[in-house]
């Protein structure tokens, strides 16, 4: 179960994600009107599936995962969500539910804003309309990719799958940056592969230098030509 949280955020600390920063500081003191810190454990649901909007969640740290089940009842995943991420805003845009849940794959702190002000600022000023197109956009090119990739080798589906996870651990990460430990099940969900292709091909990962286990359990790529090689870089 969620908790709430000790999450502290300001004005300023909006400036950082890319959906607010074209916003006047007023503005983003609208945002933060009754908002609420609230902390998830791994595995658990910051927004369900059909339910009915009632704000947006914004990442302050951890990595989270938008997923819905296909017909015969199987995890697929649409996109990953890391620290400076904003989730739920298509629903609010919509006046609608939900269209997907979001799940923690690792402990998140999170702020919850309320629907109100968002919907009001969306409404009346231009530049916020034009930063949640943008975001859209991206959205959608990064699920063409993750598409795309269904299609390659198992051992590029993963390294992909370790790349984004190296980006999404914080602001100005990158594919090299320390990934936190995440059970081998785990990552064969986000990559579409068996938990038994997935270990194996992290082993050979490992034999190879391309990828080394750090302190504490994380794991981290260190061979950018072998990205360059798959063109993941």
């Amino acid at each position: 179960m969620a908790t709430l949280g000790h999450t502290v955020i300001t004005a300023a600390d909006l400036s950082e994600v890319a959906l607010f920063t074209l916003l006047s500081e007023q503005q983003r003191h609208r945002l933060l009107d009754q908002h609420r810190g609230v902390t998830f454990s791994p595995n658990q649901l910051l927004m369900l599936d059909q339910d009915e909007s009632q704000g947006l969640i914004l990442l302050r740290n951890g990595i989270a995962k938008v997923r819905r089940f296909n017909g015969e009842g199987e995890e697929d995943v649409l996109s990953l969500l890391g620290p400076g991420d904003v989730c739920g805003e298509m629903a609010v845009l919509n006046n609608g539910r939900r269209s997907a849940d979001v799940v923690s794959v690792t402990s998140c702190d999170a702020v919850f804003l309320r629907v109100g002000p968002f919907r009001e600022l969306l409404h009346s000023e231009p530049r916020l309309s034009l930063a949640l197109a943008r975001l859209e956009a991206r959205r959608l090119q990064d699920l063409n990719c993750r598409f795309t990739l269904r299609g390659a080798d198992a051992t590029t589906r993963l390294l992909a799958t370790l790349c984004e996870l190296a980006r999404r651990t914080g602001l100005g990460a990158d594919s090299f940056s320390t990934i936190p430990p995440l059970p081998h099940r785990e990552l064969a969900c986000l990559s579409g592969l068996a938990r038994e292709t997935t270990s194996r091909i992290l082993s050979k990962l490992r034999q190879r230098g391309i990828v080394e286990e750090v302190e504490g359990g994380g794991l981290k790529i260190v061979n950018r030509e072998a990205l360059h090689q798959r063109q993941l870089l």
